[in-house]
């Protein structure tokens, strides 16, 4: 199976008459202004972000803060570019890291997010290394608050920022098609997934993904499902996922979420997650954040988390947490 995913994917990048819309791979981490090269068919892109990011009253995970406030505060660096190789043929690669700042919790934290290289042709994008999975373009649909995007994380063939990843996106008119395989380093670590999206002409948008892969306690899979809404300054997304963890414990997760734009540059949303595994709670809470673009570079926004689990309740670790209130204060600069 995973071999013929791969063939598939390379013959579509090597292949000949046009089928497929214009694509371009995700190698521009910035604002579509970052480019600090370009010259003989070659583009190079610099982007990134530095965020200050303050909770108050709890954690994000629910736990106490024992002082007035605990830093979540980190920065963004990303590089990208294309080359052209022929009239049909192009080759792309994407570096992104973060760095976390220390905080009363413990040491500053250094992330490789992202770091992939791959080739595009008329029929799509097939690139190799860390990189998201095929389901992660289903979790997004709702993924547009502060605290939400976890529907892709119940299992490791469905999730983001995978080592060992192969993946292949096309994009053909209003249908974005996505498959991926994971070749895992280690034993019982190898993953696949197929998604595909569906956006109609009038602003509705209809997803469908399914992922499968092995782990240490047998196999696992995930089947995802969402949906999607736009109409001017209005956005709406809903999320359902489903599958087993392992041979013995099965989950389920749904995430709705909502925004609004007004016209002076002042945001609303508002969201809903609740996740479980054998029909016990590991998240359910509702959001609402207000956040203001004093241009396309900064953003302000505050966020309530009001958490609705039960106080000591386990998480999907097997770690006893708390269940507190979490309010975010945030400034992002974006380049």
């Amino acid at each position: 199976m995973n071999k013929t995913l791969i063939a598939l994917a390379l013959a579509a990048v090597a292949g000949g008459a046009s089928a497929a819309t214009d694509f371009s791979p995700a190698v521009n981490g910035g604002d579509n202004t970052n480019a600090i090269y370009s010259a003989d068919g070659a583009n190079l892109f610099l982007g990134g972000r530095a965020e200050f990011r303050g909770d108050f009253n709890g954690n994000e995970d629910g736990s106490d803060i024992d002082g007035t406030m605990a830093d979540k505060s980190r920065v963004r660096l990303n590089v990208g570019g294309t080359t052209q190789i022929t009239d049909t043929l192009s080759g792309f690669g994407f570096y992104e890291a973060e760095q976390t700042t220390k905080s009363a919790e413990g040491d500053s934290k250094f992330q490789q997010r992202y770091a992939y290289v791959g080739l595009m042709g008329t029929y799509g994008a097939v690139s190799f290394g860390r990189q998201n999975t095929a389901g992660v373009q289903i979790s997004d649909m709702s993924d547009i608050a502060t605290y939400t995007g976890d529907q892709k994380a119940f299992i490791y063939a469905g999730n983001e920022q995978i080592n060992n990843t192969i993946a292949y996106t096309g994009q053909f008119d209003a249908l974005t098609v996505k498959a991926s395989v994971i070749a895992g380093e280690e034993d019982d670590s190898d993953g696949y997934g197929v998604s595909a999206i569906y956006n109609l002409p009038f602003g509705l948008g209809l997803g469908l993904g399914y992922a499968a892969g092995e782990n240490n306690n047998g196999d696992a899979d995930q089947v995802i499902a969402g949906i999607n809404y736009t109409n001017g300054g209005f956005y709406t997304g809903f999320t359902y996922t489903t599958g087993d963890l392992d041979d013995d414990n099965d989950f389920d997760g749904y995430e709705f979420a909502a925004k609004y734009k007004f016209e002076n540059n002042f945001s609303i949303i508002g969201a809903y997650q609740n996740r479980q595994v054998e029909n016990d709670d590991i998240s359910d809470f509702f959001e609402l954040t207000g956040a203001y673009d004093f241009n396309k570079h900064l953003n302000a926004y505050v966020a309530y988390k009001f958490n609705q689990l039960d106080d000591a309740y386990t998480d999907n670790n097997g770690k006893v947490q708390d269940a507190e209130d979490s309010v975010r204060l945030g400034l992002k600069y974006t380049f």
